[in-house]
């Protein structure tokens, strides 16, 4: 069997979505020939490109009649004047945003005769005109983006660089809007049609294909990649065609329409495995988690077990069955999640743009890196917030994967790409998995010295995490020096109303004292906020700006973004609602046939009002600017000040200071050593230990540290157990330690703040 996957317009520009290279090692781990192509940046380049736009500036001529206002033919005068130059710059700028030609900045630094929109032109302005090479990337960036916008404006309003036509997808409850958009799509029909046509010009007939569509604004891409194979092969002997990925599992559970189906053949819901696996023996009986249309039209909803959603309507038109190897395919499947692994051996990285889109640190390391994108778990170990689907498998089953594994096809991908920065995908990376991958990471560096063997080089890495107890002082310490960069995790609403209605877990101080042991290991971190949460008064989210000022204000948090809530089907939140127990929760549930997650909710047009003004002061705090003024004062007239003190979270952090120095670490917890290597010295007059008495010396983060040993402790002894590749690498019980180095209290303490961390 030959199949092939297909990852369609548009995801991020910096490294390949990794959903289709799982499935792809998936496949050839059950001895099927599969190879993956990523649409999305493959049209991109397409559009992007000297031949590219020289159509969207002829079909742009075509479609702008005469009416447009005085500012606006401004602007487009602009772009059209500015044809020769786009057309000229376009292949080199690209190619320098893949990696290439670094001459390519000096020279956009200093050319005169760029083409410049209005972002570009703003960004110039805003330095009076003159960048450094360093800013190239930036500008070149701004380019792209500017054209970005002449061609939503004039030709395709539902172009967007890293996604299309998203609002549309996003629980649109009639696929014949959907359809009727993809009939009228200038992006689908002009450019990404004839790519199809050459790619399956190319292909020899396969038994499988395979479209992931993670996100709203990869169905269109998806409908017309499926109705360009239709046509290049016809109905008889064509490959089967299946959709499957995030927006499948968490929109079209609820489908009823089965419209859908004369793009595709099957969707496959969840990880997909298990359904692959069903739709790959060939028997209708026996699918999972899957959907179909029977020869009759009659929408069939396969396998999913009890109290799933998928199964919460039953008729003519919409037919529950069973699996007859229900047992098997789920073990599969449970399997798979944990020991699949993306290799990424059809990527190529060339490809993909190194975009800069902020100066800001942490914002840029979701788009200035091709990174390779793992996960330590499936699902979340947490799965309680209120406000997240955590109805759905890829949330609530939670199951660590096999780190021995990861780390093997991490090393195979790193050998082949001369990548080694890793994206971790978690809903929330667990801290049991991100100290065993944290430890075979340090051990990568030192397993070559050990054997005489050239030593790997360790992995640099991130993901999203949860800011809760687990994230102590030491582990902190420890992950950082062990690779881990950076952090992105939920706040959601900073006060104490919000934390509890959300139910993330924690409270201010535990997040402070969280953020500041981050802080103090030199992690970046981003947070994720939410406005507009059923009943949040006004006077909550400006406390909750506040709060957030504060803690940008403090250096605790780098980077931000604010989402609107949205209540969705598959929440808890609304579970509790259909269960009575939320009353004061009012959906406004509507009739759909199509995707159906997002609902609507009385009042929440309250909080449109909120958007400008969260989004400007955020984007001020994350250049460090307006960092003194008050959030409320973003809000204008009518609104009240915030109730919180100005000071609220520099008290929090002193508390947590406070309680952070005065850690006692657990005799059960491993120590490892991660300061340089201690040197044996001779202390001189006036020390307790008195004249000729030995010590020991070492550099920690750039500082010098020193501790006096007593006269019963043999120095040697004890700078070579601190040096030890045991306790550097796989670490040792403390209490081991503390009894085998025999120090006394007051020296172990200076170990403790000055390198020796118990995780």
């Amino acid at each position: 069997m030959k199949a092939i996957l297909i990852q369609p317009p548009f995801t991020q520009l910096n490294a390949p979505y990794p959903a289709i290279h799982n499935l792809e090692a998936f496949l050839r781990g059950r001895d099927i020939q599969a190879a993956a192509f990523d649409h999305s940046i493959g049209l991109y380049r397409k559009i992007f490109s000297r031949q590219g736009l020289s159509k969207v500036f002829s079909d742009a001529r075509a479609a702008l009649g005469k009416g447009l206002d005085a500012a606006t033919k401004i602007q487009i005068d602009r772009y059209l004047s500015c044809e020769p130059l786009y057309i000229e710059w376009i292949d080199g700028i690209v190619d320098f945003l893949a990696g290439n030609d670094p001459a390519m900045a000096h020279r956009l630094a200093s050319a005169v005769e760029l083409p410049r929109g209005a972002r570009a032109e703003a960004f110039l302005a805003e330095r009076d005109g003159r960048i450094g090479p360093d800013e190239a990337r930036s500008l070149a960036t701004r380019i792209l983006d500017d054209l970005g916008d002449f061609i939503a404006y004039s030709l395709d309003q539902a172009f967007g660089t890293v996604r299309y036509a998203e609002r549309l997808a996003s629980s649109r409850a009639d696929f014949g809007e959907v359809r009727s958009a993809l009939a009228s799509s200038w992006l689908m029909n002009e450019f990404y049609a004839p790519m199809l046509d050459e790619f399956w010009s190319t292909r020899a007939t396969e038994d499988l294909v395979l479209i992931t569509i993670p996100f709203p604004g990869c169905l269109l891409g998806a409908l017309a990649c499926a109705q360009s194979l239709r046509r290049a092969f016809g109905e008889t002997g064509r490959p089967r065609i299946v959709f499957g990925g995030g927006y499948v599992s968490t929109e079209l559970r609820g489908l009823r329409d089965a419209g859908i189906f004369d793009f595709c053949d099957y969707l496959s819901f969840d990880a997909g495995y298990g359904s692959l696996a069903s739709i790959m023996e060939g028997d209708d009986k026996a699918l999972y988690r899957t959907m179909y249309r029977r020869g009759d039209g009659a929408l069939v909803v396969a396998g999913f077990p009890e109290g799933d959603s998928a199964r919460f309507e039953e008729g003519p038109r919409r037919v529950l069955a069973a699996c007859v190897e229900g047992k098997r395919f789920e073990a599969l499947e449970r399997e798979a999640v944990k020991g699949v692994f993306p290799d990424y051996r059809s990527a190529n990285f060339g490809d993909y743009l190194r975009i800069v889109d902020s100066e800001n640190p942490m914002h840029r390391l979701w788009s200035d890196t091709p990174w390779l994108k793992y996960s330590l778990a499936h699902g979340c170990y947490w799965r309680r917030c209120s406000f997240c689907d955590t109805e759905l498998e890829y949330v609530a089953d939670f199951a660590p994967t096999k780190i021995e594994g990861l780390l093997a096809v991490a090393d195979e991908a790193s050998a082949r790409t001369g990548l080694y920065g890793i994206h971790f995908v978690d809903e929330a990376m667990p801290m049991a998995a991100l100290l065993e991958f944290a430890r075979a990471n340090r051990t990568r560096g030192a397993a070559g010295r050990m054997e005489g063997a050239p030593a790997r080089r360790p992995f640099s890495y991130w993901g999203n995490v949860r800011f809760d107890a687990a994230w102590t002082q030491d582990r902190c310490e420890f992950l950082a020096a062990s690779g881990l960069v950076a952090v992105s995790g939920g706040i959601e609403i900073a006060t104490e109303r919000g934390l509890a209605m959300t139910d993330k877990g924690f409270d201010l101080a535990s997040l402070v004292r969280t953020l500041v042991a981050m802080r103090r290991a030199g992690l970046l971190v981003h947070a994720y906020l939410i406005y507009g949460f059923p009943g949040q008064p006004v006077a909550d989210i400006v406390d909750s700006a506040e709060f957030c000022r504060q803690l940008f204000a403090s250096g605790l948090v780098d980077s931000a973004f604010w989402h609107r809530f949205v209540l969705t089907r598959h929440s808890r939140m609304y579970r509790e609602w259909r269960d009575g127990k939320r009353p004061e929760l009012k959906p406004q549930d509507r009739e759909w046939s199509f995707a159906n997650n997002d609902l609507s909710f009385e009042g929440e047009k309250d909080y449109e009002r909120f958007e400008a003004p969260l989004g400007a002061a955020l984007a001020a705090w994350m250049e460090g600017a307006e960092l003194e003024k008050p959030a409320s004062a973003w809000f204008g007239r009518g609104i009240s000040k915030a109730s919180i003190a100005a000071d609220c979270v520099e008290s929090l952090i002193a508390r947590a200071e406070e309680t952070l120095d005065s850690e006692i670490p657990s005799p059960k917890g491993r120590a490892h050593w991660i300061a340089g290597r201690p040197i044996v010295t001779e202390v001189g007059q006036g020390s307790v230990a008195g004249k000729g008495a030995s010590g020991l010396v070492w550099t920690y983060r750039g500082e010098r540290c020193s501790i006096e040993l007593p006269p019963a402790v043999a120095a040697e002894t004890a700078a070579g157990l601190l040096s030890s590749t045991e306790l550097s690498l796989s670490g040792m019980p403390y209490a081991e330690l503390e009894a085998r180095l025999g120090l006394p209290t007051p020296a172990m303490a200076e170990l403790l703040s000055a390198g020796l961390v118990v995780v």
